[in-house]
């Protein structure tokens, strides 16, 4: 490293602040954060951490590659404080606004030396560049958060992390690092197809991933069951759930078939959920608990996947107008109904899922994206369902579903107009308590009162149009 290189990293890390604060941040993300994305491996980040603090100087790119991961994870962390269990603002008397103010400063500084010096990249600028996306998301900037999983992306791409399946091309390297690698690819597809759909846009990576790619190694030495899932199987069965619901290409923009999006569904039930570890299912086995203290977490984010993507199947129902739907043939007037409350009841399960993990997190003040956005949307829709006054409707149940599982069932033969509106009005006042601490929330919030306002003299026409303007309005806001 040039020596005003090394000097201008040295004078970044004299600002950073106190040892005490970064051990307590890094401690924190290891024993109440890693276990949401699994994108380190913390034996191995600790011990570095250890001997990065040894070094009395940072004499290679290596190192400014760690102490900006370092910086990014404490910014990251810092996220989620207060918390029930550490109620203040400050550490060590510094404010935690401060502390991320600082740690994203020098992190910044710090990246763009590494790039300066290695144009490539490396594994450890993958994931703090996810990091970084991480921490936008979680102050409700969606945008910057896409467009830094598209940095991640290509420099993923650059550093081969994609092609590890490969062993000619990577011949050296270690067991563990091969698999870290693997589940940071994992995580890549998992975001890039959650914000594709949600931003509307087109993905950065192609649906059919090679699966020789992801991971595949227990890291949990306390595991002697093979099939037991381990801490990184949540996260493995989200990109499983994404590449089934990609494989049928972008829906977006096409008309919508209520005979596909049945038989999308059908093989969904028949393929995926007839298939989850027992562990993970809609009715789970709860004997691995022990073994995996965050499972009960993990199962949750699992569940709101799963019915979100069941309203995603849907959801482009709502943008039909009346009198098409009158020119339909019966049976599909009665299919269409049938999938009207199907999507209301996976909407209802999507709040039901949120609500258990708000409980388990605390039920306190969150910036958590996932319990923010899912409240939000999944209210939107039951709030634009009963714009019409005929929903749910009598008389028009369709004949049962031919498949073995099929979550909504009892939900469809049992769903209130009152039980709907109850909830929308409930996950209204999550939203008014989270904006108290999120930007995201407070924009959610004013947009779903504006819907609930309108409720009462809406007609079926403006359906389509509300559902619309509603979720463009609180994007708008939301990056503003």
């Amino acid at each position: 490293m040039p020596q005003d290189v090394a000097d201008a990293v040295q004078q970044d890390i004299e600002r950073l602040p106190e040892r005490y604060i970064l051990d307590f941040l890094v401690q924190y993300f290891v024993a109440e954060v890693n276990w949401i994305d699994q994108l380190i491996h913390p034996p191995c980040f600790l011990k570095e951490y250890q001997q990065w603090w040894a070094k009395e100087t940072l004499s290679s790119v290596v190192d400014v590659e760690f102490a900006v991961l370092l910086l990014r994870i404490c910014s990251y962390a810092s996220q989620f404080l207060p918390s029930p269990a550490y109620t203040i603002d400050t550490i060590r008397g510094m404010f935690l606004a401060d502390i991320r103010n600082t740690c994203d400063d020098v992190g910044d500084n710090l990246a763009t030396i590494c790039v300066n010096l290695n144009v490539r990249g490396c594994l450890s600028r993958v994931q703090h560049l996810c990091f970084a996306g991480l921490r936008s998301w979680w102050e409700g900037k969606t945008n910057a958060f896409w467009e830094a999983l598209s940095s991640a992306i290509r420099v993923a791409q650059r550093v081969g992390i994609h092609r590890d399946a490969m062993p000619s091309l990577q011949p050296d390297m270690h067991e563990l690092e091969k698999e870290m690698r693997r589940r940071t690819f994992c995580n890549l597809y998992i975001w890039d197809s959650l914000l594709s759909r949600q931003l509307d846009r087109i993905p950065f990576l192609p649906h059919n991933l090679n699966t020789e790619n992801w991971p595949r190694m227990h890291l949990l030495s306390n595991v002697g069951d093979a099939n037991a899932p381990e801490g990184f199987t949540e996260r493995l069965l989200q990109a499983r759930l994404a590449r089934f619901w990609r494989s049928f290409g972008p829906m977006h923009g096409a008309e919508y078939d209520s005979t596909m999006a049945e038989e999308r569904y059908e093989k969904f039930c028949s393929e995926e959920l007839a298939n989850l570890p027992s562990a993970f299912a809609l009715q789970p086995n709860n004997e691995c608990g022990g073994r995996l203290p965050v499972l009960p977490l993990q199962r949750q984010l699992l569940h709101i996947t799963i019915f979100d993507s069941i309203c995603w199947n849907f959801r482009p129902l709502l943008l039909l107008e009346p009198s098409h739907v009158l020119n339909l043939p019966t049976y599909k007037q009665v299919l269409l109904c049938t999938q009207k409350k199907s999507l209301a009841v996976a909407a209802l399960n999507v709040l039901e899922a949120v609500s258990a993990l708000h409980g388990m997190l605390g039920a306190s003040h969150t910036r958590y994206p996932s319990i923010i956005f899912h409240t939000f949307e999944s209210a939107i829709l039951l709030a634009c369902l009963c714009m019409d006054s005929d929903f749910p409707g009598s008389g028009c149940n369709g004949p049962p579903r031919a498949v073995i599982i099929d979550p909504l069932a009892v939900g469809v033969a049992n769903l209130t107009r009152e039980r709907c509106i109850h909830a929308a009005h409930d996950a209204l006042s999550r939203l008014q308590m989270l904006a108290e601490v999120n930007n995201m929330a407070e924009a959610g919030a004013r947009t779903l009162t504006r819907l609930l306002d309108k409720l009462e003299g809406a007609s079926a026409v403006a359906q389509g149009n509300i559902v619309s303007t509603s979720l463009q309005s609180w994007s708008s806001d939301n990056d503003a």
